[in-house]
C-alpha cells in the first residue's frame, strides 16, 4: 500500500480520537494537535462576537494573540489562496463585515443553504448569525467597542475609522447565547459540526457518478476540485496535492483536463489530509520546512521507538521504572552500561514475551518538505512491519555503538541542581552525528544553508537505517577530518574545548565501526584495544595515542596540563596525511618529556611493542591514513587511561 491508502486506513483505526481537544503542556487547549473532523479546518481567529438568539449584537472582545479554532469549510475554502471562497460559519472580516460585497454575498448564500437544511439548535444559531451579518453593522459595532488597535485605524481621519486593508484579514468567530444551551461557542458545538457534515454529504450525493476514487477504489461521490493546505504549521500554505492551476503548466501537455490525471473523492481527500495534519502536529519532527513523521497503523499510532535518538535516551524512554541495578550504573560514572545490548534485549522481547505479540503492526516512515511556499512534497517514504522496523533500529544501534557520554541533571542533598557525567555504550543520535560531521552552526544560530544541510542529512541517515545501507564514504571522511583537527573545537574566546573534541572523536569512531562492518570487509572491529592487530593505519593511531598520553602525563606532573594541547594533538591533522614524516617530528618533540619522566619506560615499551607489529614496508609508507587510524587512537587512549596508574607506578620506580 502507498502513503495515501495508509493514511485512510489510519483514519479508520483512530476514529474515536476525532474532535477530542488536546491539552498542551501549558495546560491550555491546543487545537493544532486535535484530530479534525472531515469538512473542517483550522482557522486563525482574532475577534469573538457574541449574539443573542435573534441575531442582536451583545458584545465583542479582541484576543491578545490569534486563536486557532476548528471551523467548517468547503472544498474551495479549505485550499483558497485567491478568489472568492467563503467559509460556512466563521471567516475573516473581508467576508462577513461588508467590506467586500461579492465575498459577503458568497458567505450569506452558502450560510442560507446550510440553514435551510439544518434542524434544532443548529438551525437557530445559523439563523442568528445570518440575521446579524445581513444587517452589515459589524464594523460599526466593533468600532464602538474599540476592538481595533491604533495601528489599524486611519490616522488621517478625525473619527479614527478602521483602515480596511489593515483589518480585512482579521478572523471573526461567533458566540450565540440561547437558553439552556451548553455550547454557546459555535466553533466548539458538536451538533453544528454534525449538521455541516450531514449537509455536505447530502450535497455530494447529488453529484455522484459511475467513476471511482483513485485512492480508495470506492465509488466516487464528489470530485475534490481543491485539496487542503495548512497541513504542516511550518509551511502553512503548502499543499501536498494541487489541481487548481489552469495556466497551462500543471499537466505539461499530457492531459487536457485535471480529472484525466487523477480523480480523488472529496471526502477521502478530507480524511487523508486531516489524518496527516494530525500526525504531523502530534508526532512530526521538524527541521525548518521539513518534517519527519513515524506512526503505527493502529488505534495506538505512536511508534514504539523514535529512531533518531541515541541509545541511552531510547532505552530511558522505554524503561521508566529503573531497577536498583540500573540506578547503581547511573551513580557509577566509571562503569559503562552497554545500552546497545540492553536495547536489543528489550526490543526483541527477551524476558517480556507479551511484547512479541504486539509486533504485528505496520510502521510508516515519511519525510515531507516544501520546495516552495505553495508546494509540499514527499521526499522519503517506507512502510515496514513492526518487527522489521525494530530490527532495523536494533541493527543500527548495535553496529554504530561506541563508548559515549551524556550528562544528567540531578538534585543534590542541598536541593541544588548538579550535572553528572555518565558513560555508556550505544549509538549516537542523529544530532550528535550532525555535530561530529559538520559541527555547530556559526554563531550558534542555524542559517538557511545549515538548515538545508541538516534536512538532507537526516533524510540520508533514515535511508541508511531502514534501507540497511552503509553510511556514505564522504560522511565518514568528513567526520574523521574534523576529528583530526582538535584546534577547530574552540569556544567564543578561541580557547580549545576538549569535551567537544572528545565527543566528536567518539561519535566518529561509532560511524567508522559501522562503515567497516557494512562496506569495507564485513569485519566487526572491536571497541576495545586489539593488541595484535597489524593494520598500518590502526598501528599509527596507537602510536599517536601513546605520544599524546606520554606528554599529558609529563604536563600533569609539572602542573601544566591546562595550559596547552599536546604536540601530538597539534600535529594530528598533518599526522593523518603524512604519518611517517610527522611521526618523526612528534617523536623528537616528546623527547624532553621522556627525560622529565626519567625515560618514560612504560610508554617507550608501548611504542616499541607497536613498532614490532608493523609489516615490512608499512611503517615507511607515508601515504594518508584511512579512518581506521582514529579507532586505533581511541582504543589505545582508553587502554592507557585504564592502566595509567600502573604506568605512573613504573615511572616512580624508575625515579627511585
Amino acid at each position: 500500500m502507498g502513503l495515501f491508502q495508509n493514511l485512510l486506513q489510519t483514519y479508520e483505526k483512530c476514529k474515536d480520537a476525532i474532535g477530542i481537544v488536546r491539552i498542551g503542556n501549558n495546560g491550555e487547549i491546543n487545537e493544532r494537535k486535535t484530530f479534525l473532523p472531515i469538512f473542517h479546518t483550522l482557522f486563525k481567529s482574532h475577534i469573538c462576537i457574541t449574539l443573542d438568539g435573534s441575531g442582536n449584537f451583545l458584545d465583542a472582545r479582541r484576543d491578545n494573540k490569534e486563536l486557532p479554532i476548528i471551523i467548517p469549510c468547503t472544498d474551495s475554502s479549505a485550499g483558497r489562496s485567491s478568489g472568492v471562497a467563503a467559509h460556512p460559519l466563521c471567516d475573516q472580516l473581508d467576508y462577513v463585515s461588508g467590506l467586500n460585497d461579492e465575498k459577503l454575498n458568497g458567505y450569506l448564500n452558502q450560510l442560507k443553504k446550510w440553514h435551510d437544511a439544518a434542524f434544532g439548535a443548529a438551525k437557530l444559531k445559523l439563523s442568528a448569525i445570518y440575521e446579524y451579518v445581513s444587517k452589515k453593522t459589524m464594523l460599526a459595532d466593533l468600532t464602538e467597542k474599540q476592538i481595533f488597535r491604533n495601528t489599524e485605524l486611519n490616522e488621517d481621519s478625525d473619527d479614527k475609522t478602521p483602515n480596511k486593508e489593515k483589518i480585512r484579514k482579521l478572523g471573526i468567530r461567533f458566540r450565540i447565547e440561547l437558553q439552556d444551551d451548553l455550547s454557546p461557542n459555535v466553533w466548539e458545538d458538536k451538533k453544528l459540526r454534525e449538521s455541516w457534515a450531514d449537509f455536505t454529504n447530502f450535497c455530494m450525493q447529488s453529484q455522484s457518478g459511475e467513476i471511482f476514487d483513485y485512492l480508495s477504489g470506492k465509488p466516487l461521490e464528489c470530485i475534490a476540485a481543491q485539496h487542503p493546505k495548512n497541513i504542516n504549521p511550518a509551511t502553512g500554505n503548502a499543499k501536498l496535492l494541487s489541481c487548481n492551476d489552469f495556466s497551462g503548466l500543471t499537466f505539461r501537455g499530457r492531459f487536457a483536463d485535471k480529472d484525466e490525471a487523477v480523480i480523488i473523492d472529496y471526502a477521502q481527500s478530507q480524511r487523508m489530509h486531516q489524518t496527516l495534519r494530525w500526525l504531523i502536529n502530534n508526532y512530526g519532527h521538524n527541521t525548518d520546512t521539513q518534517t519527519i513523521v513515524i506512526w503505527s497503523i493502529d488505534s495506538d499510532i505512536e511508534p514504539p521507538v523514535i529512531p533518531y535518538r541515541d541509545s541511552f535516551n531510547i532505552f530511558s524512554s522505554l524503561k521508566s521504572d529503573k531497577t536498583e541495578a540500573e540506578m547503581l550504573l547511573l551513580a557509577e560514572t566509571e562503569v559503562y552500561a552497554d545500552y546497545s545490548k540492553k536495547l536489543k534485549q528489550y526490543l526483541q522481547g527477551y524476558g517480556k514475551t507479551e511484547s512479541i505479540t504486539t509486533h504485528l503492526r505496520k510502521i510508516c516512515i515519511a519525510i515531507f518538505d516544501a520546495a516552495t511556499t505553495g508546494r509540499m512534497g514527499l521526499t522519503f517514504y517506507q512502510e515496514l512491519s513492526e518487527n522489521d522496523y525494530l530490527e532495523s533500529i536494533v541493527n543500527w544501534h548495535n553496529e554504530t555503538s561506541y563508548f559515549l557520554r551524556t550528562w544528567l541533571k540531578e538534585s543534590s542533598d542541598s536541593g541544588k541542581e548538579i550535572t553528572k557525567r555518565f558513560e555508556y555504550i550505544g549509538a549516537p543520535s542523529f544530532d550528535d552525528i550532525m555535530f561530529a560531521t559538520y559541527g555547530k552552526p556559526k554563531g550558534g544560530k542555524e542559517d538557511d544553508s545549515y538548515k538545508l544541510l541538516k534536512k538532507n542529512f537526516r533524510k540520508q541517515l533514515l535511508e541508511c537505517m531502514f534501507g540497511n545501507f552503509s553510511l556514505p564514504k564522504n560522511l565518514i571522511e568528513t567526520a574523521v577530518s574534523r576529528a583530526s583537527q582538535p584546534l577547530i573545537f574552540i569556544d567564543k574566546n578561541n580557547s580549545f574545548v576538549p569535551n567537544d573534541w572528545d565527543r566528536a572523536v567518539r561519535i566518529s569512531c561509532a560511524l567508522i565501526r559501522k562503515y567497516y562492518k557494512k562496506e569495507k570487509n564485513k569485519e566487526e572491529i572491536s571497541m576495545e584495544l586489539e593488541e595484535q592487530r597489524r593494520d598500518r593505519d590502526y598501528l599509527y593511531g596507537r602510536l599517536l595515542a601513546i605520544a599524546d598520553r606520554l606528554e599529558q602525563t609529563a604536563l600533569f606532573k609539572a602542573d601544566k596540563s591546562n595550559q596547552r594541547v599536546t604536540n601530538a594533538l597539534r600535529l594530528m591533522n598533518a599526522f593523518s596525511i603524512k604519518p611517517h614524516h610527522t611521526w618523526g617530528i612528534i617523536y623528537n618533540q616528546i623527547l624532553p618529556y621522556r627525560i622529565q619522566l626519567s625515560g618514560a619506560g612504560y610508554y617507550q615499551t608501548k611504542i616499541d611493542e607497536v613498532m614490532e607489529l608493523f609489516k615490512s614496508g608499512d611503517f615507511e609508507d607515508n601515504s594518508p591514513l584511512s579512518p581506521l587510524y582514529l579507532l586505533g587512537y581511541s582504543a589505545q587512549n582508553r587502554a592507557l587511561i585504564k592502566s595509567n596508574k600502573k604506568g605512573q607506578e613504573e615511572d616512580n620506580k624508575n625515579d627511585e
